[in-house]
């Protein structure tokens, strides 16, 4: 039996895909398997391929995330791109 899955230095690949509300991929940043979920963010939505229109208090844009982005530097990070 190998290591437990939750140890630090597991090996492997981990992806950080960005999607519209229909599931249509957007953006994608890859890193090794032991890289923390919420400090990919910044590439995911850097790697956005085309220019988003910008947000305004007409057409907010969301951002849904899951437990695993619940951190002060994501929500300043989604503020700094004019998420809600």
């Amino acid at each position: 039996m190998g290591k437990h899955p939750t140890d630090r230095g597991k090996t492997g690949t981990k992806r950080s895909v960005l999607t519209d509300g229909g599931g249509v991929p957007l953006g994608l940043a890859v890193e090794g398997a032991n890289r923390n979920d919420f400090k990919m963010t910044r590439e995911t939505i850097e790697s956005i391929p085309v220019k988003r229109p910008q947000p305004t208090p007409d057409t907010p844009q969301g951002m849904c995330l899951d437990k695993g982005y619940d951190d002060e530097e994501v929500r300043a990070l989604l503020a700094e791109f004019g998420f809600t």
